[in-house]
């Protein structure tokens, strides 16, 4: 027994200076790398990342401040107030800037760069719609900004024109659809049936509007979103982080700090105002109800429980109606006006499926063909409820559809560069709120 306990002992004894020899030797490899300093990530993984980059830019307040401009909703409360008179400082753009860069682009290029070293076209393709469809947004908000040199380690990159960022975004949108077109793969942050190909065709044919390139417009459109297959940010779970925006925005963080209150769109939808867009072949009381809540109370809110703006009502990014729209006013700038109005027509058949109320026009309907261009650009300016599409539609016709000016004698013509842009670049240009953008004039 005495010599059984002695062994123990110097095993006892012993095991500690082992033990704490293989502990320092842990320790000192541990002390030889930084834990906090990661050196790389698996480009299949970062995709995400930037996708919710994408949607955080189209779905978020980027969307809400270009909405308030666009006549979509009226500021109620706190700064909503001011921002509803475009009382705006440089520092209120901050947010959407550093989500459009730092979470978006240069994630994107990264991604590229990784796909492309691995021969993964599929990955590539996603990287690339998603890069130019932040840029074409960010572009149709502020015009010039840093493209070429951005996200490459310089620290005072200079602005692009926007007209050289649109032909960048339609290169990386056409090695998009050569790459990745028939596939939908790798899109973790988005939702519906689309492929990679359609939704690079609508952005390019979006791109081409802008650019007043109606004949390629149309050549892209044509490829575009098909029926069926819209492009939307995913928000299928019911749960903080997963919502739509728009719902977390106007019920969950800032409930009553935005509404409808006296918006545009409001009494377009709104049959008792003499506004109201609807007409023999036209009711539109299924989809006002979508739109907004039917509660009898002050202020009207978008209607964030059961309808557009719902919880996990995937929000459209890019979608058959915004496409068949295109066309529809491509078409008829370039006269061809039976096209026009069969394009119109698409959109209509889609909400009498999702509504009811819409019969098919003819040309008769319609005193002439500038009546025609309204009604295309009217219901353009419904469909895209929220989108910040119908804020450029706003500033590049020129105000065709009469949204009003809520203080002043103009809207806004842009967004104001934000203040961490300007306190770091040098190259930042002077802007104010009521520029017109190169392509918009």
């Amino acid at each position: 027994m005495k010599k059984m306990i002695k062994y123990i002992a110097v095993g006892l004894l012993t095991a500690p200076i082992f033990m704490m020899s293989s502990c320092q030797k842990d320790i000192n490899e541990i002390n030889e790398t930084n834990p906090n300093a990661f050196n790389d990530s698996d480009p299949k993984l970062m995709i995400t990342g930037a996708q919710l980059a994408n949607v955080m830019l189209n779905e978020g307040e980027a969307a809400r401040l270009a909405g308030i401009f666009a006549g979509h909703f009226t500021g109620y409360d706190r700064q909503y107030v001011s921002y509803g008179l475009y009382n705006m400082n440089a520092g209120d753009f901050n947010t959407p800037w550093g989500t459009l860069y730092a979470e978006g682009i240069a994630q994107c290029r990264i991604i590229r760069s990784k796909a492309a070293a691995s021969n993964d076209q599929t990955l590539e393709a996603s990287a690339s719609v998603t890069e130019a469809h932040l840029l074409l947004t960010a572009s149709s908000l502020w015009g010039n900004i840093p493209n070429t040199q951005a996200c490459s380690g310089n620290p005072t990159p200079t602005f692009d024109k926007m007209s050289d960022v649109y032909d960048y975004c339609i290169v990386l949108l056409d090695s998009a659809i050569s790459k990745g077109g028939a596939s939908s793969a790798y899109s973790s942050a988005y939702a519906g049936s689309f492929t990679w190909g359609e939704v690079a065709n609508t952005l390019k044919a979006r791109a081409y509007l802008h650019k007043k390139d109606y004949a390629k417009a149309i050549d892209a459109a044509k490829n575009g979103i098909s029926k069926g297959n819209d492009f939307y940010a995913k928000h299928e779970t019911e749960s903080p982080g997963a919502w739509n925006l728009y719902y977390d925005f106007l019920d969950y963080n800032r409930p009553g700090y935005i509404s409808c209150e006296n918006s545009f769109i409001h009494a377009l939808l709104d049959s008792t105002s003499a506004k109201y867009k609807g007409n023999t072949k036209t009711k539109e009381a299924s989809r006002y109800e979508n739109y907004f809540l039917i509660d009898n109370y002050t202020p009207v809110d978008p209607n964030m429980y059961t309808g557009i703006f719902a919880p996990t009502s995937n929000f459209a990014l890019v979608s058959y109606v915004e496409n068949q729209l295109i066309l529809a006013e491509c078409y008829w700038r370039t006269s061809v006006f039976d096209k026009a109005l069969e394009s119109l027509n698409n959109v209509r058949s889609e909400h009498e499926s999702n509504f009811g109320g819409y019969e098919q026009y003819v040309s008769g309907d319609f005193a002439n063909n500038d009546a025609l261009l309204k009604e295309i650009i009217t219901e353009k300016y419904v469909s895209l409820f929220g989108s910040i599409e119908v804020f450029n539609d706003v500033r590049r016709t020129q105000n065709l559809i009469g949204v009003p000016i809520n203080s002043g004698n103009k809207i806004p013509g842009r967004f104001l560069y934000p203040q961490s842009e300007m306190n770091s670049n040098k190259n930042t240009p002077t802007a104010t709120l009521f520029d017109v953008l190169e392509l918009f004039q």
